[in-house]
């Protein structure tokens, strides 16, 4: 779930960057900041609340995605978050690439003492991440029971 409030493509009080990257600054300290990074495939929200950053990933996650998740990330951690949420709930797809960078992404965390969840993608992208023995590693959020 993105907390904060996410400014979406052609608001008139973001600012364009690269990678159909818009970026909303924080007007007042405490603020929260908040941007999208809308590559071909894969849509990353990222947004601030408090000192928590949530990057959220949105349709398919390959080779072509990696470079703007992987900066996606560093930029997230520059900013010096106490918690990184990873949502992959809207993940459609992902292949090796996106998985090393989930796996980066929570090293980097642990190196800079930044508390990670990663909440689980839907039940095949999910299974990829078990496939390669990485659900016991990786701090993954409890799924809700479904009934």
């Amino acid at each position: 779930m993105v907390t904060g409030a996410p400014m979406w493509a052609g608001s008139s009080s973001s600012t364009k960057t690269n990678a159909e990257e818009y970026v909303t600054p924080p007007k007042q300290p405490g603020e929260a900041l908040s941007a999208v990074i809308d590559p071909v495939d894969l849509r990353i929200v990222v947004s601030e609340q408090g000192t928590t950053t949530t990057l959220e990933f949105e349709g398919e996650w390959g080779l072509a995605e990696r470079d703007d998740a992987r900066v996606a990330v560093e930029q997230a951690l520059e900013r010096g978050p106490q918690c990184m949420v990873l949502d992959l709930s809207r993940v459609s797809f992902i292949d090796s690439s996106g998985i090393h960078v989930v796996v980066t992404a929570s090293k980097r965390c642990a190196e800079r003492g930044v508390h990670i969840v990663i909440i689980p993608g839907p039940p095949h992208v999910h299974r990829v991440f078990e496939i390669c023995q990485l659900t016991a590693v990786l701090p993954f959020a409890a799924q809700a029971s479904g009934g």
